[in-house]
C-alpha cells in the first residue's frame, strides 16, 4: 500500500480543465484508475482530516486548535483504534516520510520516518524535495509493506498566493511527476512479483488530500472548496470505467461524484484483511469490492455492517446483540420486518430492523438456487448499503451533536445580559435613542433595535453565519440607513442618507470577504486585471483626499482649542482675575 497525501488537493487541481497533472488524468481516461472527490468535514485543517481518514471518525473542533500545537501530545492516536495500528499488528512494516503530524499522532507504528514541519508556509521547494528524494530510494527496497508520502508544498502555495498563483501548476506538475514515479515503481515490481508467484497479491497506490482551499489559498471551514478533495485508486487490480472523450471536460463528471472521506478507512481495512477501527463510521466503497465473487462481497460488507451495528450498540444501550440463528430462523419462518421505519420506534430500533433485514437478504442469497443468485446478491447488497448510509447520518450526528437546551439557557442569559446593559447605559442619558429608555420609571424600548438583538442570537446558532457574519451586519447598516431615510424631515436630509446607502453599498462590494463568497468577482478584482491605471488613479486620489480631510480636522481642533482659550482668557479678565493669580 502506498498513500501519498498531498495537502491541500482540491478536487479541480485533479479533475479539472485547468489541471497540470496530465499523468493521473491520462489513468483516470483510459480506466486504469478510479477517481472521486473525497468531502472532507469542518474544520478542515490537518491533523484532524488525518484522523479521520486513519479512524473513520468525525473530526473534534479541539483539534482545530491541537493543530498548530507542534509539542501537543494530548491529541495522540495510540491508545485509539486505527488503521495503521491494525495494520502494524498484523506485523506490516510501515514507513512515513513528510509531514511531522503523523509522528505525534502515531507514535512507535513508524518502522522509518523523516518528518518536515508544516509551519514553514514560505517553503515551497524543499519541503517537498525532502519527501521525493526518498521515493525511489525507498519503494524500490525490500521489505517493506506500507508507505506514506505527505506533501505540503501545495498547500503552502495556497497559503502564499492563492490557488491562482503562478506557482500554482509547476507544482501540480511536480506531483504529477511523483505520481508517475510512484506508479510505474509498484507496476513493475507487481510484473515481477507475479512472475515469482503468481497468487502474489498488487499493491495498491491511494494518491489523496486531506482537505482542499478556498479560492484565496485558506482552509479550515466547511465552504465547498474547502472540503472537496480527492481520491485516486491506482493498482492492477483497478479498473474504472475508460473514458472516451479526450477534451478538458472529460473528467468533469469526478467533481460531482462525492464519497465520504471517511469511507476510506473500512475500504482500506477490508481489502487488506485486517479489523475495522471499532469506532469507524464510514462505508466501504462499492466499486473497490465488486470485482469480488458475490459470495466474497457480501461477506466483507457483512463485516462492515457488523462493525457499524456496534458501534450503535456501543452508543444506545438499549439496543440489544443481534443472534444470527434468530435471523435465520426469522427468516425461515417468514418474520423478517417489512417496514422498518422510525415511527414504529426509536432511531437504534430501526436501525437494529435494518440490519435484520440485510442479514436475512444476505440469508437468502445463500440458500437460494444458482439461477437467482446474482439478483438476490444485489438485493443483499442494497439493504446493507441502505442499513450502513442510515447509520452513518444517525451516528454522525450523534457523535457531533450538542446540547441544545445548555446552549438556548446560555442564549438567553446572554440576551437578558445585553438588554439589561443598554438599559443601564440608557438610565445615565438624556437621549430617547437607544435599545431602551428609564424615564419617570417607564421603561422605553426601541423596536428596531431588540430586533436587531433577536436576528443577532438567532444569526449564531448557525455555523454557516458565523463564518458570514459581516452579511449580517452589511444588511442592518443598509436597514437602518432606509429607516432614516422614510423618516428624514427635510430633502436634504433624506438625500444625504441616500448618498451614504449608495457609498456603503460601493465598500461592500468592493472587496469580497468571507469565506463562501470570497472568490466571487469583486470591484478590486475588476480594477486590478482591466484597469490597472485606474485603480492606482484612486487609491493617489484617495490618499490625497483624506491627507486633507486629516488636515482640515487638525487645523479645525486648533482653532477651536486657540478659541476656547480665548474665551477662558477673556472669562478670566472680565472677573478680574488674571491667569498668573491662578
Amino acid at each position: 500500500l502506498v498513500i501519498m497525501l498531498v495537502d491541500a488537493l482540491r478536487n479541480d487541481f485533479v479533475f479539472g480543465n485547468s489541471s497540470a497533472m496530465a499523468y493521473t488524468q491520462e489513468r483516470l481516461r483510459s480506466g486504469d484508475a478510479l477517481g472521486y472527490t473525497a468531502k472532507a468535514l469542518a474544520p478542515t485543517v490537518t491533523m484532524p482530516r488525518i484522523k479521520a481518514l486513519m479512524t473513520g471518525t468525525v473530526p473534534n473542533f479541539l483539534d482545530a486548535v491541537l493543530n498548530i500545537a507542534e509539542s501537543d501530545t494530548s491529541s495522540s492516536l495510540k491508545f485509539h483504534d486505527n488503521l495503521l495500528w491494525q495494520l502494524k499488528n498484523q506485523g506490516k512494516t510501515i514507513n512515513m516520510f513528510g509531514d511531522d503530524t503523523w509522528l505525534r499522532l502515531f507514535p512507535d507504528v513508524f518502522s522509518k520516518t523523516d518528518g518536515t514541519s508544516s509551519f514553514f508556509v514560505t517553503d515551497t521547494v524543499e519541503v517537498d524535495a525532502n519527501v521525493t528524494r526518498h521515493v525511489k530510494p525507498e519503494l524500490e527496497r525490500d521489505g517493506w509493506d506500507v508507505t506514506i508520502f505527505h506533501y505540503l508544498g501545495l498547500d503552502h502555495i495556497g497559503h502564499l498566493a492563492g490557488p491562482d498563483s503562478p506557482l500554482m501548476k509547476p507544482k501540480q506538475e511536480e506531483m504529477d511527476h511523483v505520481v508517475r514515479t510512484v506508479h510505474e515503481i509498484v507496476t513493475r515490481q507487481d510484473a515481477q512479483r507475479q512472475i515469482e508467484d503468481p497468487n502474489a497479491k498488487p499493491t495498491l497506490f491511494v494518491l489523496l488530500g486531506d482537505h482542499a482551499m478556498n479560492e484565496i489559498g485558506n482552509h479550515g471551514g466547511n465552504s465547498q472548496l474547502e472540503t472537496s478533495t480527492v481520491f485516486v485508486f491506482m493498482g492492477q487490480g483497478i479498473r474504472g470505467q475508460p473514458i472516451a472523450d479526450k477534451g478538458k471536460n472529460a473528467l468533469s463528471a469526478l467533481l460531482a461524484k462525492e464519497v465520504p472521506q471517511i469511507n476510506l478507512v473500512p475500504t482500506l481495512a477490508l481489502l487488506f484483511g485486517v479489523p475495522i477501527p471499532k469506532n469507524n463510521l464510514g462505508l466501504p466503497l462499492a466499486d473497490l469490492i465488486r470485482g469480488y465473487p458475490d459470495e466474497e462481497r457480501l461477506w466483507l460488507l457483512q463485516l462492515a455492517a457488523h462493525q457499524i451495528y456496534g458501534v450503535i450498540q456501543a452508543n444506545d444501550g438499549d439496543t440489544s446483540e443481534l443472534d444470527i440463528e434468530d435471523v435465520v430462523s426469522s427468516y425461515a419462518s417468514s418474520k423478517v420486518p417489512v417496514d422498518c421505519d422510525e415511527k414504529h420506534g426509536s432511531v437504534s430500533e430501526s436501525l437494529k430492523c435494518e440490519y435484520t433485514r440485510a442479514l436475512a437478504a444476505h440469508r437468502r442469497f445463500v440458500d437460494s438456487e444458482a439461477a437467482r443468485t446474482a439478483e438476490l446478491a444485489a438485493v443483499a447488497e442494497r439493504e446493507y448499503y441502505r442499513f450502513m448510509e442510515h447509520a452513518n447520518s444517525h451516528l454522525s450526528q450523534a457523535f457531533s451533536g450538542y446540547d441544545l437546551g445548555a446552549m438556548s439557557t446560555g442564549i438567553a442569559i446572554f440576551a437578558v445580559a445585553v438588554l439589561l446593559l443598554f438599559g443601564l447605559l440608557q438610565s445615565y442619558s438624556s437621549g430617547n435613542g437607544g435599545i431602551a429608555s428609564f424615564r419617570a420609571k417607564e421603561v422605553r424600548v426601541s423596536l428596531p433595535s431588540i430586533l436587531l438583538l433577536v436576528t443577532y442570537l438567532i444569526s449564531v446558532l448557525s455555523s454557516s453565519l458565523i463564518e458570514e457574519e459581516h452579511q449580517f451586519w452589511y444588511q442592518w447598516v443598509q436597514t437602518m440607513f432606509l429607516l432614516r431615510l422614510v423618516t428624514s424631515a427635510t430633502f436634504s436630509a433624506g438625500f444625504r442618507t441616500f448618498v451614504q446607502m449608495c457609498l456603503f453599498r460601493i465598500v461592500r462590494a468592493w472587496n469580497q470577504t468571507g469565506q463562501k463568497w470570497t472568490g466571487e468577482i469583486d470591484i478590486r478584482h475588476y480594477l486590478n486585471n482591466s484597469h490597472v491605471k485606474l485603480m492606482w488613479g484612486l487609491v493617489i486620489v484617495s490618499f490625497v483626499f483624506f491627507g486633507a480631510c486629516a488636515g482640515w480636522v487638525h487645523k479645525s481642533a486648533l482653532v477651536a482649542e486657540s478659541t476656547m482659550v480665548t474665551q477662558q482668557r477673556k472669562s478670566l479678565f472680565m472677573r478680574g482675575t488674571t491667569p498668573d493669580s491662578i
